[in-house]
């Protein structure tokens, strides 16, 4: 009786497993990927202003003359978009055998400057020599390039996932699939740096030179790949 109970039991117990985890067969897991290239279309500029003298006020002085023509001619042009940050002032010391002496003041603020108007930041570049120090610039996509360009990649992936698992059901002898999972991940490439600080500007322009070609922003691929099963 005890058996027969036991059985009873393990079978309904099974019964139950079978229910709650129904199994899935033949189910084909790949991945398919697209990738798009895109002319980056932004170009930033980071920008260093700054002055120093021996006193406080020199300094300060020679600083704001600097900031306000940089600002000014920033702003008028409308096609750039400027932003500020990490003024600073401190000063500034030299150490002759080992000692600190205060030698004087320096006053800084760093600009990013980004426009999709190339000409138009090189010139500002081109201007602003004497007032400030380009530290780098760099090329990106704007973000309505971008979501354009991974809406593009993802409808060519997901129609590669769609044909491949038309294939697969064909070759396999099924009458069709079913989707049971799908995952899509991005790949960009990063921004391209154009200089650095310590270079300094890689091709210096006249301060006349108003005409001067932009540089080539070069292209970024955004690759969209997705993951995904089918159940034939």
């Amino acid at each position: 009786m005890k058996k027969s109970r036991l059985t009873a039991f393990f079978l309904s117990a099974l019964a139950a497993a079978a229910q709650a985890e129904p199994l899935n067969y033949n189910v084909v897991e790949f991945a398919e990927s697209a990738t798009v290239s895109v002319p980056r279309d932004t170009m930033t500029a980071v920008f260093a202003v700054r002055a120093e003298a021996r006193e406080r006020e020199a300094a300060h002085r020679a600083f704001a003359a600097k900031m306000n023509a940089f600002s000014r001619r920033a702003a008028a042009d409308k096609a750039l978009e400027v932003s500020e940050a990490n003024r600073i002032s401190h000063p500034v010391y030299s150490y002759p055998d080992n000692k600190r002496v205060q030698t004087g003041w320096q006053e800084s603020i760093e600009y990013t400057v980004k426009s999709q108007d190339f000409a138009a930041l090189n010139r500002l570049i081109a201007q602003s020599q004497k007032d400030a120090e380009v530290q780098n610039t760099h090329f990106t996509l704007s973000p309505q390039k971008r979501n354009a360009a991974v809406d593009e990649a993802s409808r060519a992936a997901l129609l590669r996932f769609k044909d491949r698992a038309a294939a697969l059901a064909q070759t396999l002898g099924f009458s069709g699939y079913k989707i049971v999972s799908l995952k899509l991940g991005e790949l960009g490439d990063a921004p391209v740096m154009m200089m650095s600080a310590k270079a300094g500007y890689a091709a210096p322009m006249a301060a006349d030179n108003e005409t001067a070609a932009p540089p080539s922003p070069g292209l970024e691929e955004i690759r969209i790949t997705v993951n995904g099963s089918v159940q034939m």
